[in-house]
């Protein structure tokens, strides 16, 4: 085997040495730093070229899938890891499972396709994702004049795809689970699920609030209640998990990992909690999870 030898580097022509060198630190920004209008319109110009080849769920089909409420879809699921993993090495690993879910629409002035973005995880190679109930229905029921034109996930490597069914959801658990048009391509790494999580484990959160795409952060949890949900009239209480760590409009669907980079809740929503109509000032904003227990309802072992 050759080996270079650093005396020899005054004989490498300076303007050669020049360009590998700007290259190198060209990849390490590239790796570093995300630039999400970039990203956004990488996004938005691959899910046009999807729509000209490829059938996406429609929101008339969504609305349909969207009613098979709490039916359980046997899954090929990961078994859990149990080697504890430094911050970064998580996050490089579960951001290969966690997608960008947007919406492709159509506003009333122009004609250019817009993209409302959220996110998800896979859970099952075979293109099964995790993402939630709301997010979904933000598509099936598109409001304000908006026309609904494909529902799509990115993967981190950029890599496009349609969503071309609903394989099951849940409203009171803000669950569902799509199904990708992946053409028999297996997508690995999925992310594997954990029993429960406990008051007091440490936890990430990894996703796109507001744009921001691939935002981690970290915190604990918190709590474990009952949130009083639904419709004035049609209310109901559903679990839910408090953590810590910070996400914003952007993240739902996100997951929520333990140490080891299982997922042990699914990103849903915050609450501002003020300290009075008469002093309305804000006191606490509470970030409500749902715990992986409701997410093991709608799934089951096996092979798909």
């Amino acid at each position: 085997m050759k080996t270079f030898n650093i005396a020899n580097i005054g004989k490498v022509p300076r303007i050669l040495l020049l360009s590998v060198c700007l290259l190198f630190i060209a990849g390490i920004a590239e790796a570093q730093f995300t630039d999400d209008a970039k990203l956004l319109e990488s996004f938005q110009k691959s899910a046009d070229s999807i729509l000209a080849k490829t059938h996406t769920i429609t929101a008339e089909e969504a609305q349909k899938g969207l009613l098979n409420t709490g039916s359980v879809v046997a899954l090929n699921l990961q078994t859990p890891y149990k080697k504890v993993l430094a911050a970064h090495a998580l996050y490089e690993r579960a951001k290969q499972a966690t997608v960008i879910t947007g919406c492709a629409y159509l506003c009333p002035r122009c004609n250019n396709t817009h993209m409302s973005e959220s996110s998800g995880y896979i859970i099952d190679p075979k293109g099964i994702m995790v993402t939630n109930y709301h997010v979904a229905a933000q598509y099936a029921f598109m409001k304000d004049g908006n026309k609904p034109v494909g529902l799509f996930v990115r993967l981190a490597d950029g890599r496009t795809y349609a969503v071309k069914a609903i394989l099951t959801a849940s409203k009171q658990k803000d669950l569902a689970i799509l199904q990708l048009e992946t053409n028999g391509k297996e997508l690995l790494p999925s992310l594997p699920l954990a029993d429960a999580a406990q008051v007091g484990d440490h936890i990430y959160v990894l996703g796109h609030p507001k744009g921001m795409h691939y935002f981690f952060s970290q915190g604990d949890v918190t709590n474990k209640y009952f949130e009083n949900a639904g419709e004035p009239d049609h209310k109901f209480f559903r679990e839910m998990m408090v953590v810590s760590a910070d996400y914003a409009t952007g993240s739902s669907g996100g997951p929520v990992l333990d140490v080891y980079g299982n997922v042990v809740g699914t990103v849903s929503n915050t609450n501002m909690l003020i300290h009075s109509e008469m002093n309305p000032s804000v006191q606490m904003i509470v970030k409500n999870t749902v715990p992986v227990e409701s997410l093991w309802k709608l799934v089951s072992k096996g092979n798909k």
